[in-house]
């Protein structure tokens, strides 16, 4: 008697195990919220961390404008006697001739101080492309949790539009064998239910994708297939945004502070290209040992100062090309703004359609839809009322289901856009530059 407790025992282990391996992908649901789809990815989204790694990059590049120029060190020996030690070249009792030299080249015009101004303004602007893509990665998991719930709501309308037409097949195939109905009317009810059917495959292929759209976001591939949405539709936008409240997203947000920042750094590459028309000086200190002589000594120290000539060019294409590099800055700001601009109004208008036309399929299509259908099932029942009459009926219904269903989709999605659209947002990563 143990004997077989233990194996059920150990049947039942095995199954629990198996059940919670991550490569069976059916075994269990994830469920996740709207408010959890959003932080899971912001937390693991793989496009934060490329924006992350640009953060670092950028501050590395603070590191390197603020270098001095490195200091070169020359050593030369000349008349070595090939037959002699190596080591002696350097000897006073040789007749080698040795010379020690540093040179330093010291920068003039502020070019070190328009350096690392410039790597700041490019710092900033790589920390507001990162929270623009926070902004961006918010709105991707927003909408793709939208995608997932219509996709679920889909499977579960085709399912009951499926049972009903079985249910619907069967009636017609007993009035059928009644004589009541022909041939070619029972032919057109199973073909209604064959579509239905197909109906559900197509709803659950659409549910597959945006699991896996859902589960890319948040970086979690292996767990796509089991993702499950907890939670309802989000409460309709209260109200559309005023004019400060546009103005205010068009001069803050993050893309246009990016764009601002990079302006600023074509502004300081300007001033870069300008101050190489200042000459550098470079200094060097030399040392120099000769043959020793009775009469008098042969080391010697010199100094020499050098500054380079501008007699083949004088940096005017340079000049000119940072330049042409600010004008592009500053159009591309403007061009962010009127996009912005743009995006915001189209936006405000999508969002009030979307709200409309959830509304009248909401309170009038939806409820007479399902009036007629009711009464058109009951007229059939009892021979009343033709097969594609009720067919007719019942695609009315199908029809303002699934458009309902998209309606509420749709309102969610613009109310979604229009938040990232008037986000301004600024992350913890807006550190002030090194």
């Amino acid at each position: 008697m143990w004997k077989s407790t233990v194996m059920r025992c150990s049947a039942l282990f095995i199954l629990a195990l198996w059940a919670v391996l991550p490569g069976n992908s059916q075994a269990y649901d994830i469920t996740v919220s709207l408010k959890e789809a959003e932080q899971l990815a912001l937390t693991r989204n793989r496009d934060l961390r490329f924006a992350r790694r640009n953060i670092e990059a950028a501050a590395a590049e603070t590191l390197n404008a603020a270098a001095f120029p490195n200091p070169t060190l020359a050593v030369n020996a000349s008349h070595l006697n090939l037959k002699s030690d190596p080591t002696t070249a350097f000897s006073s009792r040789t007749p080698t001739e040795s010379e020690i030299r540093i040179d330093q080249t010291f920068e003039r015009g502020g070019k070190r101080a328009l350096r690392m101004a410039q790597a700041d303004s490019k710092l900033t602007a790589t920390r507001f492309d990162f929270d623009d893509t926070l902004r961006q990665t918010r709105f991707n998991a927003r909408s793709a949790w939208f995608e997932l719930k219509l996709a679920e709501h889909h499977v579960e309308l085709s399912g009951i539009i499926a049972s009903q037409s079985e249910h619907i097949l069967e009636l017609a195939r007993r009035r059928y064998q009644a004589g009541d109905l022909s041939g070619a009317d029972l032919g057109r009810f199973e073909t209604d239910a064959a579509r239905a059917r197909a109906g559900v495959r197509t709803a659950e292929s659409t549910l597959t994708r945006a699991r896996t759209a859902l589960g890319i976001l948040l970086a979690d591939e292996n767990h796509a297939l089991q993702l499950v949405t907890r939670g309802d539709w989000p409460a309709e936008r209260a109200r559309l945004p005023d004019a400060a409240t546009i103005t205010t997203a068009i001069s803050q947000r993050p893309d246009t502070l990016a764009a601002a920042a990079r302006m600023e750094a074509a502004r300081h590459n300007v001033g870069l290209a300008q101050a190489k028309r200042t000459r550098d000086v470079t200094v060097s200190l030399q040392y120099e040992r000769q043959p020793a002589d009775v009469t008098q000594p042969r080391n010697s120290l010199g100094l020499e100062v050098s500054i380079p000539l501008f007699l083949g060019n004088y940096f005017e294409g340079d000049i000119r090309h940072a330049h042409a590099e600010l004008a592009l800055a500053e159009d591309q700001l403007e061009a962010i703004r009127a996009r912005i601009q743009a995006e915001i109004n189209q936006l405000v208008d999508e969002l009030q359609h979307a709200s409309d036309r959830w509304h009248a399929l909401q309170e009038q299509a939806l409820p007479a839809a399902r009036r007629t259908a009711s009464a058109a099932e009951l007229a059939f029942s009892k021979g009343a009322i033709s097969a594609l009459e009720f067919l007719d009926a019942q695609r009315i219904l199908r029809t303002a289901e699934l458009d309902t269903l998209q309606a509420r989709s749709d309102l969610a999605q613009a109310s979604a856009a229009l938040d990232a659209a008037l986000e301004t947002t600024i992350s913890k990563e807006q550190e002030p530059a090194s």
